[in-house]
C-alpha cells in the first residue's frame, strides 16, 4: 500500500491538469500532469512509474511537491529571450502576464495604475520571465486582448423612495399613457466662454491646432433649458442667463403651449431645487402637467441625460467660442440636425476649398 498519496483536487487544479497533459510541446509538463492524475485515479506509484518511463522515487517527489506547492510544484516554464529577436513565451506564461496585468496595481505594487516599465519590472521581479521588451509587452498585452480603458465612478441612491420612484417612471417610459405626452426635462449648464479640448482626425505631416488658455472669464454664462418628447424623438432648449424658479417656470408654461390641452404632459424631472416649488406644482395641477421626480443621486433614471451627453460631444467639445450667440448658434445647430430639420452639410464642399484657396 503506498504511504504517498496525492491529495484531492480542486476544480480548477484538475481542469489545469487536464490541460497540461494535452500539451506537445512541454514534455515536462505533460509526464508531470499525468503522473499526478494517475495518482489520484488509484494507480500505485510503481505502476506510474511504469507508465510513464520514471522511477517510483520522482513519482513519490512529485506528488509531495503538488502536494505542498500545488500546481506551482510540478509546473516547468522554458524562457527563450534569445538575443536580437522577439521572446517566445509558452501559453501558461502568457496566461500569467494577461493575469497580472488585469489585477489590481494598488495590491502588487502600491500604485493606482500600471504602465508599461513597471509591468515589465515586477514581472522580472516576480520571475514570471526573464526579460522582455516594452514593445513586445505591448504587442503581447494587445495579442491577449488587454486593453487600456477608463474607469468611471458610480454612485450609489441614498434615497429611502428609491423603489417606488423607480417603478412609477418606469410605467410612462414602458407604455404611453392614454392622452398623454411623456418628456424628459432637465438643465444644461452653466455655459461659459471657455476653450474645451477634444478630438480630431489629423493626417500625415499635418499639426493638431491649439487653443487658448483662459484665466478670467468676464463673458458670463448662459443655461440651457431643455425637453425631450419621447413621442416624436426631438429635442427641444430654450436659453436663459439664470437658472431660478421664474426661468423654469417660464419654460414649463413654452413647453406647455407647443402641445395640444387636450393631452397630459408628463415631464420627469431631477430633484433640484426650483423644480419642487409650490408655485410650480400648483401651476402644473390647473395646466394638466404631472410631474415624475427622480430619486436622489440617480440622474440616469431621466433620459435627457444621454442626449446631453451627444451634445456636448458634438456641439461644445473642440471649441473655442468667443461669444454666447455664437455658442447659443452652434447648440441650436445641433438640436436642428438632432431633430432632422436640417441636412448633415452646412457648407457645400467645393464652396469651402475655394475659401481655403482663396485663404492661402
Amino acid at each position: 500500500m503506498d504511504k504517498v498519496k496525492v491529495r484531492p483536487l480542486r476544480p480548477y487544479e484538475q481542469k489545469k491538469l487536464r490541460r497540461l497533459k494535452r500539451q506537445k510541446t512541454n514534455a515536462v509538463n505533460n509526464l508531470h500532469a499525468r503522473v499526478i492524475l494517475l495518482g489520484r485515479g488509484g494507480i500505485r506509484n510503481r505502476d506510474i512509474a511504469l507508465r510513464c518511463d520514471c522511477s517510483a522515487q520522482w513519482v513519490r517527489i512529485l506528488i509531495h511537491r503538488f502536494n505542498e506547492h500545488g500546481l506551482d510544484g510540478i509546473s516547468w516554464y522554458p524562457w527563450m529571450c534569445g538575443c536580437g529577436r522577439a521572446g517566445r513565451f509558452k501559453i501558461d506564461v502568457l496566461e500569467q502576464i494577461a493575469e497580472v496585468a488585469v489585477s489590481s496595481p494598488v495590491a502588487l505594487i502600491g500604485m493606482t495604475r500600471w504602465s508599461l516599465t513597471k509591468l515589465r519590472d515586477y514581472l522580472v521581479e516576480q520571475k514570471v520571465i526573464t526579460r522582455i521588451s516594452r514593445e513586445w509587452l505591448r504587442v503581447l498585452l494587445r495579442r491577449l486582448n488587454v486593453r487600456w480603458r477608463r474607469t468611471k465612478t458610480w454612485k450609489e441612491s441614498t434615497d429611502p423612495q428609491f423603489a417606488h420612484k423607480h417603478r412609477r417612471i418606469k410605467r410612462p417610459y414602458r407604455k404611453r399613457p392614454n392622452g398623454g405626452r411623456r418628456t424628459c426635462v432637465d438643465e444644461f449648464g452653466p455655459l461659459n466662454l471657455l476653450p474645451r479640448a477634444g478630438r480630431c482626425l489629423i493626417g500625415k505631416g499635418k499639426k493638431v491646432g491649439r487653443h487658448r488658455a483662459t484665466y478670467s472669464r468676464k463673458g458670463g454664462i448662459r443655461h440651457l433649458l431643455a425637453a425631450c418628447d419621447l413621442e416624436s424623438g426631438k429635442l427641444l432648449g430654450r436659453f436663459y442667463a439664470r437658472k431660478t424658479r421664474e426661468q423654469f417656470l417660464d419654460f414649463l408654461r413654452w413647453l406647455r403651449g407647443l402641445y395640444s390641452m387636450s393631452e397630459t404632459l408628463h415631464p420627469v424631472l431631477d430633484n433640484y431645487g426650483p423644480h419642487l416649488k409650490a408655485e410650480e406644482k400648483a401651476w402644473a395641477r390647473e395646466n394638466k402637467v404631472r410631474f415624475y421626480y427622480t430619486a436622489t443621486n440617480a440622474s440616469w433614471m431621466n433620459r435627457i441625460e444621454s442626449q446631453f451627453t451627444e451634445l456636448k460631444e458634438f456641439g461644445l467639445n473642440n471649441s473655442d467660442y468667443r461669444t454666447h450667440e455664437t455658442l447659443q448658434e452652434a447648440i441650436e445647430l445641433y438640436i436642428k440636425w438632432r431633430n432632422g430639420e436640417r441636412p448633415i452639410s452646412r457648407q457645400s464642399w467645393q464652396e469651402f476649398k475655394r475659401q481655403q484657396r482663396a485663404a492661402g
